[in-house]
């Protein structure tokens, strides 16, 4: 009876193995990074510029942005990737985390939702803010897009 798993099978394969370019003898141990992919999603605020068309009186729905953020190195489309990253790596990975940043009692919610990886943990955080005020103390520059 085989007793190796296929986790413990890739883990010594990949120690084993020499970096492109060089040779066996000369390569030290192969330690994969741990991925970070996150896709990032904002939903709102709803559009204060908009009135209701006469035919209509339901108000416009708040307008949905997405993007894709990698970290180690930094990219993806997140137009704030190393500050974004950085903010995790100083959080050990926390989306929200405690401000002391003080924010105008204006309700005009936001909505975001955080789903894949950080350094090789599942993510998958969802999380209505009273305003996007809130939204930036609560999560430095990970949803500042």
């Amino acid at each position: 009876m085989n007793t190796h798993t296929p986790a413990a099978l890739l883990a010594a394969l990949l120690l084993a193995a020499p970096a492109v370019g060089t040779s066996a003898a000369d390569a030290g141990p192969v330690v994969p990074t741990p991925a970070t992919t996150l896709r990032l999603t904002v939903t709102g605020p709803a559009p204060a510029t908009i009135a209701p068309s006469p035919e209509s009186t339901a108000a416009p729905a708040p307008a949905a942005r997405t993007v894709t953020l990698h970290c180690d190195p930094a990219g993806g489309d997140h137009p704030r990737a190393d500050a974004a990253c950085a903010d995790l790596d100083a959080s050990q990975g926390r989306v929200d985390r405690e401000s002391d940043t003080a924010c105008v009692l204006l309700y005009d919610p936001v909505e975001v939702r955080a789903e894949g990886v950080w350094h090789g943990r599942p993510v998958s955080f969802a999380r209505q803010y009273g305003n996007t005020c809130e939204l930036n103390a609560r999560t430095g520059a990970v949803f500042a897009f």
